[in-house]
């Protein structure tokens, strides 16, 4: 049997464990996109958006085989290329991803092909 000290230590990890499950799914639930706010013009960079809109256009890199699309006129810049992805101009999209400055203009940055919804 557990002594008295140890039966307290017990409960208090109990308690630890139930309250962090608590917070961990209340933070799923509450906020399951992560966080993200609706991308606008002025996001600052690193700010962690959303974008729903349709693709205009889709360009591959000439090197690293980088994916840009562009998304209602904003560009969303996947790295990688994401070789999976099969997207078609016309397409409405969600994307959620960060936002950085490149060349003097915004573009969203997504870094997993599955932050990419087809709506």
């Amino acid at each position: 049997m557990l002594t008295p000290p140890e039966r307290h230590a017990a409960l208090i990890l109990l308690g630890v464990i139930t309250a962090l499950a608590i917070f961990h799914f209340g933070v799923v639930f509450l906020f399951p996109d992560g966080g993200a706010v609706p991308y606008r013009n002025d996001s600052a960079d690193g700010s962690l958006v959303t974008l729903t809109g349709t693709v205009e256009e889709i360009t591959f890199t000439r090197t690293g085989g980088h994916l840009i699309l562009n998304i209602s006129g904003t560009s969303v810049f996947v790295p990688g290329g994401a070789a999976n992805l099969e997207l078609l101009r016309g397409d409405n999209v969600t994307v959620r991803g960060t936002v950085e400055t490149y060349a003097g203009e915004k573009e969203i940055v997504v870094n997993n092909p599955a932050q990419i919804v087809l709506n």
